[in-house]
């Protein structure tokens, strides 16, 4: 497509539960910004397809691709590969990228202003548990990711960079994804 300068990727960040796939899938379905996929170890869930949802690798498979970002929980690997982003990057300019915090430092180091950051999250943590148990995800690994790191809080050196959004209610969501993507294609 057109010239990297006005390349520009969307972060999605927040606690396991808080809506960023939701987000993403509503990104592509009504503004047409497909999100990079990443790599994970971890086993398919119920529903996932190979190289729609994520791409799963072995973890020697793993080992072999060249990471922009990764990130190991628990005893699986994430990642997000450079040769992902620039493929995606190829057929569009704006494309949105489900990330960790960490990952949020990496894209904002590495690629400055091209970065728009989403940090999403809910009022409060009853309400991840209650999506993360309907999803169908372990209730120890639920008791963990709410209680340690993995619960991906904003810290106060990336509020300057965050667009906080508070995901209690999909059609505010949705709206106020409506209004930052106006401004986005107004840059």
């Amino acid at each position: 497509m057109g010239d990297i300068l006005l390349k520009k990727i969307i972060l999605i960040a927040g606690p396991s539960g808080a809506g960023k796939t939701t987000i993403s899938d509503y990104l592509y379905e009504k503004y047409d910004i497909p999100r990079v996929l990443t790599h994970t170890t971890r086993p398919m869930r119920v529903g996932e397809k190979q190289n729609v949802s994520y791409h799963f690798e072995t973890d020697d498979s793993f080992k072999q691709l060249h990471f922009f970002e990764h990130v190991k929980y628990g005893s699986y690997q994430y990642g997000s590969s450079r040769e992902a982003l620039n493929l995606a990057w190829e057929k569009h300019d704006l494309v949105s990228l489900i990330v960790d915090i960490q990952g949020v430092y990496s894209y904002i180091k590495q690629l400055g202003d091209k970065v728009y950051f989403l940090y999403v999250t809910t009022s409060t943590k009853e309400e991840l548990k209650e999506r993360l148990l309907k999803r169908g995800d372990d209730p120890e690994k639920i008791k963990e990711r709410l209680s340690g790191n993995e619960l991906n809080l904003l810290p106060a050196d990336l509020k300057q960079y965050a667009h906080v959004i508070v995901n209690d209610n999909l059609n505010k969501t949705k709206e106020t994804l409506n209004s930052i993507i106006s401004r986005l294609e107004e840059d």
